[in-house]
């Protein structure tokens, strides 16, 4: 532009230098006057506008002044601006290193606490291995005194043993005296028989009392017993009840924690989305430190217009003298001031628009704020319902603490009861002894119970049944696991099987991926030789490209230099003729000069005349001086013209020059050429051998990649096929295990049942063995007590009407070809394996058949073994029966993969499902097992049928009694006759005991002699009734503190539980320590780089510390968290304490109740064996305990003070010590009974003695 315009400018001074001589030439030609004044004209309008151009360029130059000054003053605005957010940033620096500083501090504080807490962690842990170790000391100690106990035990058996046999010597002893009875009274036969009778009654009478006795002590007994398994059952349940809250508080614990990880998962993923905000922050950062630089720029490119502009000024100060060269600069000043102001523009709207942006942006950080806040929000509420739960959990827990110490009340007045009720038992046992002797002669009873001899016969029995039951079970259990253990043995075969086929099949795709990888890679090679060769002739063709348009550029740059010598020869021509005629024209004087139009009407002839002559002066001045001119430049075009020669040697000589570089690079770039093609031919054959390589290993890689997916295929066959059998077999094994648990279900019960009807049976079977025995008694006591007519009378018709045995005979036979026809049909038609017998029980088994139908040929023994073999073989691996239990079970296996055991409509769908499959599968079995005879069925149809073989046998043997006893036959008498001959008996008895008042004192005698025999039987049965209190006390006492370990245990399995959730806790607030480190640091290396950056900031710095404020209140928030974060550790450690203390205080409180247990087992040990002394200084006829006496201050528990376990436990022990008072204090009342009686069965002895004799003497008189 400057260019254009000072030669605009100097177009315009020729211009008017042509116009001036011309106006000259025209005023030497006309008259002088006119042609001054036009000249005069002309100078005053080119006056005129060169002031209107000078004030305009003054006016210009005031106002792009005042606008010079306007920038300056809003630069040094700006400088002011950019110091103050210096020292802002300085401050904020002050500031964040503080903030960093305090963040490090409390880091440092968080670890020491984490090492503390990691401490205290290993510290419990330990505590918790020492606890441990206690319990198996204590189990071992538990099943220690389980061991004595079972030992007591059977001290205890062996004494009622020896109780048992002391009470036959004495039955002996009774005997014996019976028999010297007998021979004393042989003479009086009639008198000894009324004897006999009388004495049999009393002793009937006696041993009925006996046995009622008997029967209301086992009742109680039984009673009792059944009260303290009531009693346990209910604890049971009770302890099940309080293990199923537990687990319900344990699975609220549970998802307690894993909500409060999902809320630890949340805070990471608002984290995670701070930190990318905060990294969006920076990017805006970043980008608005770039439109500073860019501020900066246009400021340097201002300041860089500044010295322009003075440059400028300075060149207007020495260019004011042209008028050209002022219009031109000032030309260029404007449309460098335009150019500035559209730069200034654009920096406005580049401005405008990072405001927006910047605005757009902090509102965008704004509403994440506010939703940050609001998601923040939300956890503390969530935090605060937690709260709330673990409070509502922890009253939770107070409640069930509560219900359990109601339940040890509860279980203590249930001791306490017991113990009323044995009180009450010993009391009753007392008033019935005193109402026996009272009531002896008054109760009368045919019916003659068993011995206590025989009571406890049947509930060893019982005892040893229900062992035996257990002993079953757990083998069966056993049986069952092992079961199991070899099906899951079985199962991880498979599974390792599958693992190992699963595993060549992943070697073989992770071979074919090598082998892809390694072609892939091969190809990726190729390609790239192909693209290096592709590039390669590439820059072939861009070197030749460039000779060629360098050849060009010379051939054009010689075709320039011959047009420029051309246009330099031409102008030297024109200038040449030009000089030539304004030579010829001066010489001729003659002056072409164009006549002005409508001048010469102007002016007048004296002035044009004297224009003319003032023309003609200036003409010949003009002349005058154009001579000198051409002089000069007739000069000059010499030194011109020696210039131009100059000019065009150098010329010629850097063309030659030119010339000469041009073929020495010709020469270079052929030779260069030359290299280049000889390096690339090397290279392409290199290739091409390469090439070859390649494509043969590819062909082998393709062959093998041929051969690895045959085998893969066949791999997916045979990995297809697997899976099918897999899925199968896992069908068939859930359609099996619901079938076989389908089975056990209903098999276990009927096998229970078939348990107890044999046990029942067996029971049946001695009932009616005593009844047999009782009813030959009867049989025998009414033929002894029958009279000597009465029995020849019997004989007189028995000779008369033999009784005819063999119609019995007969249908004995008939009965036993009954049965063995029916055993040889069972025997064909029942497929029988094996039958199936317990180990400890007789009787009771099982027949195990299989369901294949038996051919009913005829075979030899041999072959009979082998088919029976056959048929078990294929009855245990029959497909026909595995269908059908797929079959049956493909409803309940529908119905389990669909069930979700939260919900109760899927519970009554699997119960309905599991009966509907069962129906099935016992309708498809009872067709599998049709060969199999129904005994249930069989029996009911034989007992419907009217004209049975079974009912004519019983009317026959109907219609035979019905004889015999019309015709008085000797047979088996009804129990009924036998029962009211009694009575008659019984009542004429009696009256002759009304009627004999003399034989009083020998009946006395022997009553009392029974008296005393039953009051030792009683002082045994007391005996034996407070060894039995004793065992039940000592069992509950065990049960007790069964249940009180076990409640420990729970309490301590909760302290576990509540540390591990803590250590849970403290483990997540470590690594939350962790990240916030991390993410300090990553904020110090962020403020290291912003201090970097920021040094080159000026504007934007009030956004930055509105960033920094944000910063402060993210951290504040930080801060705040980490508040709470330090309370709820302080919290934990609080609750770790309390947990601790409350260990403490449950082993201290374990501790004293064990030492005294301890006290008190050897308290009782002592008592054992003081007892055992007496009792092996005790005499054999006189048979008493003395039982020492238990002090109280013994049991004293000095410094117990725990909570109600241990009153409970005292409670316990003092009652035991009133029970073992009272039962010493009665047993020496009974020991002194005991001796009167024997002091007054001797009396009563001597003075029969001496009436016998007296008697004897009076019949010899």
């Amino acid at each position: 532009m400057n260019l254009n315009t000072s030669s605009n400018v100097t177009g315009d001074a020729q211009r008017l230098k042509n116009a001036s001589s011309d106006v000259k030439q025209m005023l030497k030609g006309e008259t002088e006057l006119d042609i001054t004044a036009d000249l005069r004209k002309k100078l005053h309008r080119a006056k005129k506008e060169k002031l209107e151009i000078t004030t305009k360029h003054n006016a210009e130059l005031a106002g792009y002044e005042s606008q010079i000054a306007k920038l300056r003053s809003e630069v040094e605005k700006g400088e002011a601006l950019r110091q103050s957010l210096e020292y802002d940033l300085a401050v904020a620096r002050k500031e964040a290193g503080l903030g960093r500083r305090a963040a490090e501090e409390r880091l440092a504080e968080a670890h020491r606490i984490q090492e503390k807490l990691c401490a205290q962690n290993t510290e419990l842990q330990r505590r918790a291995n020492e606890i441990e170790k206690v319990f198996q000391t204590s189990q071992e100690k538990w099943k220690e005194e389980c061991r004595r106990f079972e030992h007591d035990l059977e001290e205890r058996d062996n004494i009622i043993q020896n109780c048992n046999q002391e009470y036959d010597l004495l039955m002996k002893e009774k005997s014996k005296l019976e028999k010297t009875l007998q021979e004393a009274l042989e003479k009086h036969q009639q008198e000894k028989n009324e004897m006999e009778s009388h004495i049999r009654e009393t002793a009937l009478e006696e041993f009925r009392l006996q046995a009622e006795q008997w029967e209301a002590e086992r009742r109680e007994l039984q009673f009792i017993v059944q009260e303290q398994d009531n009693a346990v059952q209910s604890m049971h349940k009770k302890v099940e009840q309080l293990e199923t809250e537990h687990m319900d508080c344990s699975d609220l614990l549970r998802r307690q924690t894993s909500e409060l990880e999902l809320s630890t998962q949340r805070e990471e993923r608002l984290r995670k989305e701070f930190e990318a905000t905060t990294l969006r922050v920076r990017k805006l950062e970043e980008n608005i430190e770039a439109e500073r630089a860019a501020h900066l720029e246009s400021k340097f490119n201002s300041e860089i217009i500044q010295l322009r502009i003075r440059d400028l000024e300075g060149a207007l100060q020495v260019e004011k003298a042209s008028q050209a060269e002022a219009v031109a600069d000032l030309e260029m000043i404007k449309n460098e001031f335009k150019e500035v102001e559209a730069a200034y523009e654009r920096e406005k709207h580049s401005a405008q628009e990072s405001f927006a942006k910047l605005s757009l942006l902090e509102r965008e950080y704004f509403s994440k704020n506010k939703k940050l806040n609001e998601e923040i929000e939300e956890q503390k509420k969530v935090i605060t319902d937690l709260s709330k739960r673990l409070q509502y959990n922890e009253k939770s827990c107070s409640e069930l603490q509560e219900e359990l110490v109601m339940a040890k009340k509860h279980q203590a007045f249930l001791v306490e009861t017991c113990e009323n009720n044995v009180k009450e038992l010993e009391s009753i046992l007392d008033s019935f002894t005193v109402s026996g002797q009272w009531t002896s002669g008054i109760h009368k009873d045919t019916a003659k119970p068993p011995s206590f001899s025989v009571v406890l016969e049947t509930l060893r029995r019982t005892l040893t049944d229900y062992q035996n039951k257990l002993e079953d079970a757990s083998n069966e259990l056993n049986s069952v696991n092992n079961a199991k253990e070899k099906a899951s043995s079985e199962l991880d075969s498979t599974k390792q099987k599958i693992e190992a086929h699963t595993k060549n099949i992943k070697d073989l795709q992770d071979k074919l991926a090598d082998v892809s990888k390694e072609l892939s890679h091969l190809r990726t090679k190729c390609a790239d030789r192909e693209a290096l060769i592709s590039t390669l002739k590439v820059e072939l063709q861009n070197v030749l490209h460039c000779w060629e348009k360098e050849k060009a550029q010379a051939a054009q740059s010689d075709c320039e230099l011959q047009k420029l010598s051309q246009a330099f020869h031409k102008e030297t021509e024109e200038k040449l003729t030009f000089l030539h005629t304004l030579y010829q024209h001066l010489i001729a004087g003659c002056v072409l000069i164009k006549q002005p139009e409508g001048m010469l009407d102007k002016f007048s002839w004296s002035e044009l005349c004297a224009v003319l002559q003032e023309n003609v002066d200036a003409l010949i001045a003009d002349l005058n001086r154009a001579n000198e001119k051409i002089s000069h430049l007739e000069y000059i075009c010499k030194n011109k013209s020696d210039t131009m020669r100059e000019l065009q040697q150098t010329q010629e000589d850097t063309f030659n020059k030119v010339a000469e570089q041009i073929k020495a690079q010709e020469s270079c770039w052929h030779k260069q050429k030359k290299e280049l093609e000889l390096q690339y031919s090397e290279l392409l054959l290199e290739v091409q051998k390469r090439a070859q390589k390649f494509q043969e290993i590819a062909e082998k890689n393709m062959e093998k990649l041929n051969h690895i997916e045959k085998s893969h295929e066949q791999l997916v066959l045979e990995n297809s096929r697997i899976k099918n059998v897999l899925s199968q077999t896992q069908k068939e094994q859930t359609s099996l295990l619901a079938a076989c648990a389908l089975m056990a279900g209903a098999l276990y019960p009927l096998y229970s049942r078939s348990c107890a009807l044999s046990t029942q049976r067996d029971f049946l079977q001695e009932q009616v063995a005593t009844f047999e025995l009782f009813k030959v008694e009867v049989r025998t006591l009414a033929q002894a007590l029958s009279t000597v007519e009465e029995k020849k009378q019997e004989e007189a018709k028995m000779k008369k009407k033999p009784f005819k045995g063999l119609i019995r005979v007969f249908r004995k036979g008939v009965i036993a070809i009954l049965a063995a026809h029916r055993l040889k049909v069972l025997g064909q038609s029942c497929a029988s394996l094996f039958t199936w017998m317990e180990s400890f029980k007789e009787g009771i088994g099982m027949l195990v058949c299989t369901g294949e139908p038996k051919d009913k040929h005829k075979f030899p023994k041999h072959q009979k073994e082998q088919l029976r073999c056959l048929q078990a073989l294929s009855w245990l691996t029959s497909s026909d029966l595995l269908a059908a239990i797929i079959t049956s079970t493909a409803e309940l296996q529908e119905v389990i993969s669909k069930t979700d055991p939260n919900s109760r409509i899927c519970g009554h769908l699997l119960i309905g499902a599991a009966k509907n499959s069962f129906a099935k599968l016992m309708d498809k079995i009872s067709l599998a097992m049709e060969s199999l005879p129904l005994h249930s069925s069989s029996r009911s149809i034989t007992y419907v049928e009217k004209d049975s073989l079974v009912q004519r046998l019983a009317r026959g043997l109907h219609k035979v009694n019905t004889l015999a006893l019309k015709y008085g036959l000797q047979g088996h008498v009804p129990i009924l006759k036998s029962t009211t001959s009694l009575q008659k008996q019984i009542f004429g008895f009696t009256q002759r005991l009304h009627a004999v008042e003399v034989e009083r004192r020998s009946l006395r005698i022997e009553v009392t002699e029974l008296k005393r025999n039953l009051t030792e039987m009683k002082k045994e049965l007391d005996k034996a009734q407070g060894l039995q209190t004793q065992l039940n006390e000592f069992k509950h006492s065990k049960l007790i503190t069964h249940e009180k370990f076990e409640s420990a245990c729970e309490e301590l399995n909760n302290a576990l539980l509540r540390e591990q959730q803590a250590q849970m806790l403290l483990n997540e607030q470590a690594q939350q320590l962790q990240e916030l480190n991390y993410r300090l640091e990553l904020h110090s290396s962020e403020e290291a780089e912003k201090n970097q950056t920021l040094g080159e900031a000026v504007k934007s710095l009030s956004e930055a510390k509105m960033e920094l404020r944000r910063k402060d209140q993210s951290l504040r928030q930080l801060n705040r968290h980490l508040t709470q974060l330090e309370q709820d550790k302080r919290r934990l450690e609080e609750n770790i304490h309390d947990a601790e203390s409350a260990l403490r205080m449950a082993a201290k409180d374990k501790e004293c109740v064990a030492n005294h247990m301890r006290t008190v087992e050897n308290m009782l040990h002592k008592v054992r064996d003081q007892i055992s002394l007496s009792r092996t200084a005790a005499s054999r006829n006189d048979f008493t305990l003395q039982l020492p006496k238990l002090h109280l201050e013994t049991f004293a528990m000095e410094g117990l003070k725990g909570g109600p376990e241990v009153v409970a436990c005292q409670a316990m022990i003092k009652s035991f010590t009133d029970v073992y008072q009272l039962a010493s204090t009665r047993i020496a009342t009974l020991e002194k009974e005991m001796t009167s009686h024997r002091s007054h069965i001797a009396t009563l002895k001597s003075e029969l003695h001496t009436a016998c004799l007296r008697e004897n003497e009076s019949l010899q008189s």
